[in-house]
């Protein structure tokens, strides 16, 4: 069973923890709580019902970010934040959240990019593009 999905929305890296007198809490909660609503419906909309996926998976995700007004013009790849370990950690978080998968330890082989919208045919917006499957045997190196 595969799970792909394209999810339209300015991507959003998950933040440090932050001791507040109330306790530890992530330091942007508001937009990471926007950001995995987000999955949530995009996984919904797939119409997947034999969720959560089972067994080792394999992801693919491209990451596409807007550009800022003040990235110059010759500045093709996003090679400043947010980090793309942070954003595939909010992602994966969401989707365990949304119960695509039993927990993100089931990923045992990832592709990750991120690109400023505009540099690929991927997506004219920004978003995410999701492509999680079964690991096959004999596809990994």
């Amino acid at each position: 069973m595969r799970l792909a999905f394209t999810m339209q929305g300015t991507p959003v890296s998950q933040g440090s923890m932050v001791r507040t007198s109330y306790g530890m809490r992530h330091s942007k909660p508001m937009a990471i709580n926007v950001f995995r609503d987000q999955v949530a419906q995009a996984v919904a909309k797939t119409g997947i019902d034999e969720l959560p996926l089972a067994g080792a998976l394999t992801m693919s995700v491209t990451f596409v970010l807007p550009r800022p007004k003040s990235a110059p013009k010759r500045r093709i790849w996003p090679e400043v934040k947010p980090d793309l370990d942070k954003l595939v950690r909010a992602l994966c978080d969401a989707l365990t959240q949304c119960g695509a998968w039993g927990d993100d330890a089931q990923l045992i082989h990832l592709t990750a990019t991120k690109r400023y919208v505009g540099t690929s045919d991927i997506l004219d917006v920004p978003g995410v593009v999701v492509d999680i499957g079964p690991v096959e045997v004999g596809n990994l190196v």
